[in-house]
């Protein structure tokens, strides 16, 4: 069998607290989806802000996965929905756990909590 992907998770808040922001978070998934190609998944959690700014701007949207808690939609004009846990406590725990690099633009406390999870594990 053939290498599995890279999934590259990506962090971030619901707003733009800088207006430089949203131009970086969308450079770095054009350059990403084109550096990257078919070795990379890019894994959100189908938030607003940092995260939607990742999945429109990473090229056809085909490598992009939205993951949610069960029974959410995420409503991205890109990318597919994952369902994992039964809420957003047990989806970020899993959303720690399945990234083998994760992307952090912005954030507050549940983003620097989903982060602690992932460099706990080595991420």
């Amino acid at each position: 069998g053939g290498r599995a992907a890279c999934v590259v998770c990506i962090l971030g808040d619901k707003e733009f607290r800088s207006v430089d922001t949203r131009a970086l978070v969308e450079a770095i998934a054009a350059k990403l989806d084109a550096i990257l190609g078919a070795q990379a998944r890019f894994v959100t959690g189908g938030l607003p802000g940092v995260q939607e700014a990742f999945a429109r701007h990473c090229g056809d949207g085909s490598r992009v996965w939205n993951l949610l808690p069960v029974g959410q939609e995420c409503g991205f004009s890109r990318g597919t929905d994952l369902h994992a846990g039964a809420d957003l406590e047990e989806r970020r725990a899993i959303f720690g756990l399945i990234g083998d690099v994760y992307i952090s633009a912005e954030g507050g406390p549940g983003v620097a909590q989903e982060a602690r999870v992932a460099h706990v594990r080595g991420a």
